[in-house]
C-alpha cells in the first residue's frame, strides 16, 4: 500500500459530517498507513453512522473506528485548590470566621 493521500482525514471528516455525526468530541489520527477515528458521540445511532462511514472509506486507507457512546460530556479533571484564611482581604472575612 502506498502512502496515504493527504486528504484522507478531510474525506473522513466530511463523510462523518454528511452522515450527521456530531464531531465536537471526535478525533481523527493518522499513524503511518492507519487512520484511527476515536472519541465519543451522543447516541448509538451516531456510532453506527460513524462506523458505516469509516467502512465506506476503508478502500482508501486502513481505518479503525474507536468511537464510543457517552451521553454526558466528560471534561478533563479540574483541580481546585482550597483557599486559606490568609487569602481573604481583611475587609471581607470569610463567613466561617468567628467575630
Amino acid at each position: 500500500m502506498s502512502a496515504l493521500p493527504a486528504d484522507v482525514e478531510t474525506a473522513i471528516r466530511e463523510t462523518l459530517q454528511e452522515s450527521g455525526v456530531d464531531l465536537s468530541r471526535v478525533l481523527i489520527e493518522r499513524h503511518g498507513q492507519d487512520v484511527v477515528v476515536k472519541g465519543a458521540v451522543n447516541t448509538a445511532a451516531e456510532k453506527a453512522l460513524a462506523e458505516a462511514a469509516a467502512a465506506r472509506l476503508s478502500r482508501r486507507a486502513r481505518i479503525f473506528c474507536e468511537i464510543e457512546v457517552a451521553l454526558i460530556y466528560e471534561a478533563a479533571e479540574d483541580v481546585v485548590y482550597e483557599a486559606g484564611i490568609e487569602s481573604f482581604p481583611a475587609s471581607d472575612p470569610p463567613c466561617w470566621a468567628s467575630r
